[in-house]
């Protein structure tokens, strides 16, 4: 074979290789050009359907470039899931790869109990939990979440492994607290996957409001605190915060607190916004010769 054969063959064997950019649904080599589309867009199994069709197109030198042209593809490609299930599983494994160098460093048991703690909170940040305080025994909950989120194929399934997330490290707690503290987180643990599962069946944004209600709404009842007529998002964030502050309490006294935290909040977010001139009178009203004293009170007062 001369040299201007051997240019002429490269030459052909170039423009077939163009035609292993078939598409994914097998049409010939004058469909569009599929790898305009990023390969991001498919799947590993699309990769291996464009190889096919590919190795079909040009059965002699696409032996040498459709493989290499499905070796590019499936190091990108998308594995079928959504995107929110793909970041939560990256998220576990940094999460567990985290776990594994921390403990190994750990030289006391103290440090290997922190490196759970921080291990757990990593996981339960992923499909956004609110922890109970981490026990021995949340570890196993720790660990079946991330099989969990490792196997989930839909953003349901996620929401499924907070529940059961946080179910399980509610069992846990208990069993290391006074009675009357594990029911009560318990029932405020009952109110947030509640809310969990009806966040992932709202698809408008009057349903979201009215599950943030129903969720605060439930806190406030397990806390005996009856909430006022507020704006519904100043309710939904003083109950989350009540929630996180019972979900961790251990003693009567925590849970307590939590209540009259939440009591205070909404008493707070509730309360008029008056005026300079209203503020002035209300002042006065406790004391109708306070004039410094007012004075003074509302100096700053815009």
């Amino acid at each position: 074979m001369n040299h201007s054969s051997l240019i002429a063959l490269v030459f052909v064997g170039a423009s077939l290789a163009t035609g292993c950019s078939a598409t994914v649904d097998g049409q010939g080599q004058g469909s569009p050009d599929p790898t305009s589309k990023s390969s991001q867009s498919l799947t590993l199994a699309q990769c291996a359907t464009q190889r096919d069709t590919c190795l079909a197109n040009n059965p002699l030198f696409g032996l040498f470039t459709c493989p290499l042209q499905y070796t590019q593809c499936a190091a990108t490609a998308s594995n079928g899931l959504p995107d929110q299930v793909n970041s939560a599983i990256t998220s576990a494994s940094e999460c567990t790869s985290a776990a594994a160098s921390c403990t190994k460093a750990a030289t006391t048991p103290a440090q290997v109990a922190s490196c759970a703690t921080t291990e757990a909170e990593c996981v339960a940040s992923i499909v956004q939990v609110n922890l109970p305080t981490v026990v021995t025994g949340t570890a196993t909950c720790v660990d079946n979440s991330v099989k969990c989120i490792n196997a989930a194929e839909a953003v349901a399934d996620l929401t499924k492994c907070a529940n059961n997330l946080e179910s399980c490290a509610v069992t846990q707690v208990q069993s290391v607290v006074p009675p009357q503290v594990g029911q009560v987180i318990g029932s405020v643990s009952s109110c947030e996957t509640s809310l969990n599962s009806c966040i992932a069946a709202a698809t408008t944004a009057t349903a979201l409001t009215a599950c943030g209600q129903t969720g605060a709404t439930c806190v406030a009842g397990t806390l005996g605190v009856t909430l006022p007529s507020v704006p519904a998002t100043a309710a939904v964030n003083c109950a989350e915060t009540a929630a996180k502050c019972t979900l961790g309490a251990t003693t009567v006294a925590g849970v307590t607190a939590c209540a009259n935290a939440l009591t205070s909040c909404v008493a707070e977010v509730a309360a008029p916004v008056l005026t300079c001139q209203q503020k002035w009178t209300a002042c006065l009203a406790q004391n109708p010769f306070n004039f410094l004293g007012c004075g003074a009170q509302l100096a700053t007062c815009k």
